[in-house]
């Protein structure tokens, strides 16, 4: 009976701290916009969330380094990244919902390059999750009406 208890107690607890950690909304304030633009000092193709260093100016004329967060290099090579899709030196423009501190960090939804192209990706998992559900219903409808 102890064991349950404490088995219990511990799931519960545990799983607070895990949706601690994995609210967007607890890390940034999704109410609001911004956008940065400036010179990709680094880009990290890594779990549990990619990260792009970018180099901007500020009103100020000082420069800032800004860490930009988007999903998981899982997430993002299955909407078609890769590790190299952004280089140290490339512009960009980021738009994204900013640190809830106030430090120079953004959580990304779009990525924009010098040649205008631009790219899902950051933050975007209902929309990647959308886009497999409009193909899964496409292939049942089509099944369906044979």
């Amino acid at each position: 009976m102890k064991k349950i208890v404490f088995v219990s107690l511990f799931l519960a607890f545990g799983i607070q701290v895990a949706f601690a950690h994995h609210n967007f909304a607890a890390h940034y304030r999704t109410e609001e916009m911004v956008e940065i633009s400036g010179v990709v000092t680094e880009f990290r193709f890594v779990n549990p969330h990619a990260r792009v260093y970018v180099e901007t100016t500020n009103a100020e004329g000082n420069t800032e380094v800004w860490m930009v967060e988007g999903d998981a290099s899982v997430a993002l090579r299955r909407s078609g990244w890769t590790e190299n899709q952004l280089k140290p030196g490339d512009l960009v423009e980021i738009t994204g919902n900013p640190s809830r501190s106030g430090a120079n960090m953004l959580g990304w939804k779009t990525l924009n390059l010098a040649d205008g192209t631009s790219i899902g990706g950051g933050s975007g998992r209902l929309e990647e999750r959308l886009r497999i559900l409009d193909a899964t219903l496409a292939t049942f409808r089509e099944q369906r009406d044979q």
